[in-house]
This record gives C-alpha cells, sequence and structure tokens, in this order.
C-alpha cells in the first residue's frame, strides 16, 4: 500500500514544472531536505514509528505538496487515528491538478487516495451539539477540543477523530457548559450543553494577539517544527499567537535542534540556527555505505620473536548513525612475514571486523571494536598453528579528507587470541568510500 522511495524521488524530483501558480517552486535545497524527509519517513513507516513518520511526511509535504507526498502522509495520519486529518490529506491529493507529461506515480497516487478516502469516510465518528438554555439571539461560542465552531455549522454533525473530546459552550451572561464524550469509529453521539444565568468567576482575561516568528538558517536549510507541528523549511517567517512556542529543527545530515521563544505582541521574534559541523560528514554517510581499504601491518607476537611485516584488505560496510557514531564492519585478510635464518614463517588471517566509530570533528575520528575469524601460521618447522582467532582493535586517531569526507588514513592497532599465537599488531590503514 505504501509508496516506494523509488517511486517517490521519480515522481516528486524529475517533475516539478507545472502549475508554477499553485505555491512557490521548490529550490534544489528544498528538494533535498524532502528527499531525505521521505527517506526517513518510509524507514520509521516500515518500522512501526508512526509518530516518526508523521513528522517526517508532514515536512516532506510542506514543502513539495505533490501527490506521491500527500499519500504517504495520510496514511501515517491514518496509522495514528487522525481520521479527519487523513481523509483531508486524501481529498487534497484527488484535487491536485493534472499535470502535462506528469509522472504516472501521480495519478497512481489520485487513484489510491480516491478508494482510501472513500473507505476513510464512514469511520470517521461525528457528533451533534445542541445548545439549550440561551435565549433566541443570544451569541453563543461553541468549542470542541479548544476549537471554535462556526455558528453556521452547529446544526451539523460535526466529524471529529476516535478517541476522547472536550466541548464547551459559553455566552455572555452564562456560566460555561462542559461536556466530555468519547467517540468510537463509525459513532454517531448527540451532545446536550446547558446554559446556566451567572458567571465564571473573577478569572482575569488574557490579552490575545499576535506576533511574527522569524526563523533562519544561514549555513544550511532545515525543516522548522512549531509547537510540534511541520512548518516547512528555513528561511521562514510567519504570523504567530504571541505567548511561549517550542521550536525544534531538523537537518538532513541528523543535527536536531529545540528552543523555547516567547513572541510579544506586534513584535517579531528572530531565532538563528546552526547545524553541528558533523553535518558535513553525516549527510554523505547516513545510512548505507561501502567502502575499500588496504595498507601496511606490522605484529609482535607476544611469546617473544622477530615481528612480522606485510598488508591488509579490506571491505567496509559502514553505517551512519548520527552525525556522531558510526558503525563498521565488512570483511579484512591480512597477510604477514617473517624472515629468519631458519626460513619464511607467514601467517595469513581472514576477520570480520565490528567497530564503532565516534566523528569528534569533520575531520577526525577514533574508533574501538572486536574482530573474529580464522587465521594460520605457517612456520618452517611445520609447527603450524591453524583456528578461531578473535581480539580487541582500536584507532585513536583517523584522518578524514575529501569534499564527502570519503578518504580516511586511519592509526590502528589491536591483539589478537585464540587458537593461533597471540599477537600485538599496528597497521596504517587508507580507506575509501563510495558515497552518495
Amino acid at each position: 500500500m505504501t509508496f516506494s522511495r523509488s517511486v517517490f524521488l521519480a515522481a516528486v524530483f524529475t517533475t516539478l514544472s507545472a502549475s508554477p501558480g499553485a505555491f512557490a517552486q521548490p529550490s534544489s535545497a528544498d528538494k533535498e531536505t524532502a528527499r531525505n524527509l521521505m527517506k526517513e519517513g518510509d524507514a520509521k513507516f516500515s518500522s512501526r514509528d508512526f509518530a516518526g513518520a508523521l513528522k517526517a511526511y508532514e515536512a516532506a509535504h510542506a514543502i513539495m505538496q505533490v501527490p506521491s507526498t500527500g499519500l504517504p502522509l495520510a496514511k501515517a495520519q491514518l496509522e495514528k487515528g487522525l481520521l479527519v486529518e487523513a481523509r483531508d490529506t486524501l481529498l487534497q491529493v484527488t484535487r491536485h491538478p493534472k499535470e502535462a507529461n506528469e509522472p504516472a506515480a501521480y495519478a497512481k497516487a489520485r487513484e489510491e487516495a480516491t478508494d482510501l478516502a472513500q473507505k476513510i469516510a464512514p469511520r470517521i465518528p461525528s457528533v451533534t451539539i445542541a445548545v439549550e438554555g440561551a435565549p433566541s439571539g443570544t451569541a453563543v461560542e461553541v468549542k470542541v477540543d479548544g476549537t471554535s465552531v462556526p455558528p453556521a455549522a452547529l446544526s451539523a454533525p460535526r466529524k471529529v477523530n476516535p478517541g476522547s473530546h472536550v466541548i464547551t459552550a459559553s455566552a455572555s451572561g452564562f456560566k460555561t457548559a462542559t461536556s466530555n464524550v468519547t467517540v468510537k469509529e463509525g459513532d454517531t453521539q448527540k451532545v446536550t450543553l446547558k446554559l446556566v444565568p451567572g458567571s465564571d468567576g473573577a478569572a482575569a482575561a488574557v490579552a490575545k494577539g499576535s506576533g511574527k516568528l522569524k526563523i533562519e538558517s544561514p549555513t544550511e536549510a532545515g525543516n522548522v517544527f512549531i509547537d510540534g507541528k511541520a512548518m516547512g523549511a528555513t528561511p521562514l517567517e510567519i504570523p504567530i499567537e504571541a505567548g511561549p512556542h517550542e521550536i525544534e529543527i531538523e537537518y538532513p545530515g541528523g543535527t536536531q535542534l529545540e528552543r523555547r521563544v516567547t513572541v510579544a505582541v506586534g513584535q517579531t521574534a528572530r531565532e538563528v540556527f546552526q547545524p553541528s559541523p558533523m553535518d558535513a560528514v553525516a549527510r554523505h554517510r547516513k545510512g548505507v555505505s561501502f567502502g575499500v581499504a588496504a595498507g601496511p601491518w606490522m605484529a609482535a607476537r607476544l611469546d617473544g620473536g622477530s615481528p612480522l611485516f606485510g598488508g591488509t584488505a579490506n571491505f567496509v560496510f559502514n553505517i551512519g548513525i548520527t552525525p556522531t557514531f558510526d558503525f563498521r564492519t565488512g570483511a579484512q585478510a591480512t597477510v604477514l612475514h617473517r624472515f629468519t635464518e631458519g626460513g619464511e614463517t607467514t601467517q595469513i588471517t581472514a576477520v570480520v571486523p565490528a567497530a564503532l566509530r565516534i566523528n569528534w570533528s569533520p575531520w577526525f575520528s577514533f574508533s574501538a571494536g572486536l574482530s573474529a575469524g580464522f587465521g594460520a601460521d605457517l612456520t618452517p618447522d611445520d609447527d603450524a598453528l591453524y583456528g578461531f582467532s578473535i581480539g580487541p582493535e582500536w584507532s585513536l586517531l583517523t584522518m578524514c579528507a575529501g569534499e564527502k569526507r570519503e578518504y580516511e588514513l586511519a592509526f590502528t592497532q589491536g591483539l589478537r587470541f585464540g587458537d593461533v599465537r597471540q599477537e600485538y599488531h599496528q597497521a596504517l590503514v587508507f580507506t575509501y568510500l563510495f558515497l552518495d
């Protein structure tokens, strides 16, 4: 049912020429931001983190406003029980204008959205609200969960999401009437609120007003969430109710920043954000990437004797977790030799390393982990050893270079134990990562 990532990429980012007047065309930075958000949403949806998927899809759709971003957003809303919002999003998808030479995925999204909207409609509960006790012509304000209901809509069933709701009615000279109602999918309930003459007390009236909130990120565009709602990408300037607000901004590289700001009536509150320098690395390393590595290797046996010299070759499998942390594994083969008067000694090992890398700057990192596999010690006196090999490995200094930090030079050390001879080793390993 869900749109695949490949369909999204084909549908959204190859066709953006139509409907120039509908909304401002996304910039290249906007498209890249939305692409990363959709990937994030797909991953979280697959892992059933629907709240996280909803947040990512909301931000992507706020940027792109196309059928192939609206459909995944509606599905995430549906999984969160937001049936009203899901159907509204689906109807927006169905009404998206057909464009010349548009991708087939747009039509497919409209078709699926039409079918899903029809299926959702009978599931949405409704509440009919009646107000009694106030004389005809009295101005009565009715609210559902704090949102005012237009007077002209009071006689019609009001669609709500499944769950609990607070309904209030207030009028000048009357006490506020309140009713708590719980509805299930498909329910239809009637709520009657009775107004009684009187006053709610001497609660001070709260002066309401609005101001503006301006959010900037000079070095890189980020996705803005205000009070948990996706608002789009920076730079952003919006009118907003005066008072305190929670701002969260997410960057493609993984940096997430939160800040609380108070907006004064008639004033513009300006907030400037900056991503972590590690985003320069993380934006390319995010997710899975591959690489190759090689370098000289030296080993000294713990039971004594001359050191062995040779080299190593690695296949690298890197997983970017956050801007600070990577997990790295792969396959490593090492061949070492020692020449003595008694002949040549050869050591061959094939292991699988697993290490956690900590990127403490865009240019430097260190790592620690464990490697395990098999080894063979071949000696001229036929005193050969074969068997399991395991031990810790670490790198206190890894230097990165390149526009994407795809080049690495690491000074690594480690110990090996097991069926083969115990050793301490050092290596200077050059790594190249194939990054997007």
